[in-house]
């Protein structure tokens, strides 16, 4: 088995974060104050993200995967509106 490294460990952690959004979405779609909750857990993911670049943990490159996958999770956090 391979050892994860910190990069794999933050993707791991954003996947299951993605499990907990697509849950809130489909159970309750209408609770602003959880999906505000979740947006802002991503926030501190990503400040984790700029501390492990800037203490030399991961790579330039490691960074901008890992904050390219925060930018999705962003994204799918997002309130979707039914079309009319």
């Amino acid at each position: 088995m391979n050892r994860m490294n910190v990069t794999d460990s933050i993707m791991k952690a954003a996947h299951n974060y993605c499990r907990k959004i697509d849950w809130v979405m489909e159970h309750k779609p209408d609770d602003t104050g959880e999906l505000a909750c979740l947006y802002a857990g991503i926030s501190g993911i990503t400040e984790c993200i700029n501390t492990l670049r800037e203490d030399g943990l991961i790579s330039h490159d490691e960074e901008q995967v890992l904050n390219s996958e925060m930018d999705d999770l962003f994204v799918h956090c997002q309130v979707r509106k039914p079309a009319h």
